[in-house]
């Protein structure tokens, strides 16, 4: 047989489950706790913080003069957020690789960049397949402890800036 009640809160076994706003505040405050290695989305990085990084990596960037596109790629190495700021005169297509290239390689661009000078191996990689990858500086990898979780790239500036852009945002959002 089935009970109907008037009350607001449902019922367990019958009786009104009395107990319901003291565990919906318990929940309520549970979700405001930072996000745990555990609760990262299987693709690494969730779109929240992606956007923050390269929001802040645009701003970074305006603040010095300098309108940026920024992009942030995740742990399968696809694109999460592409921006173009303010200013920005081309479209953002450099962002998106050197972005996916940092991933790729879990190596920064300015590293990259020096790597590709003396390492002959790695600079007819990059050569090879110039569409999938852009070493220049600007670009980082992301990771959360050990895990690599994507890609954060500055583009269509100079690249001392982009880096110096890449690496400002990072700081404010640390992973």
């Amino acid at each position: 047989m089935v009970k109907f009640t008037t009350s607001p809160w449902p019922a367990v076994a019958g009786r009104p489950f009395r107990k319901w706003p003291v565990f919906m505040s318990v929940m309520a405050v549970f979700a405001t706790l930072p996000v745990c290695a555990a609760d990262l989305p299987a693709d690494g990085i969730a779109f929240a913080p992606a956007l923050q990084l390269a929001e802040a990596a645009i701003d970074d960037c305006q603040a010095r003069g300098y309108p940026a596109s920024a992009s942030v790629v995740d742990a399968k190495g696809l694109v999460r957020v592409t921006l173009r700021g303010d200013g920005a005169v081309k479209p953002p297509v450099a962002a998106p690789i050197k972005a996916f290239t940092a991933f790729t390689f879990n190596q920064a661009g300015a590293d990259m960049q020096a790597r590709e000078q003396t390492d002959a191996a790695f600079r007819a990689q990059i050569a090879a397949h110039s569409d999938l990858y852009n070493d220049h500086a600007g670009s980082l990898p992301l990771r959360h402890g050990d895990a690599l979780i994507g890609g954060l790239a500055v583009a269509d500036v100079p690249h001392e800036i982009a880096d110096a852009c890449a690496r400002a945002a990072l700081a404010k959002y640390p992973q």
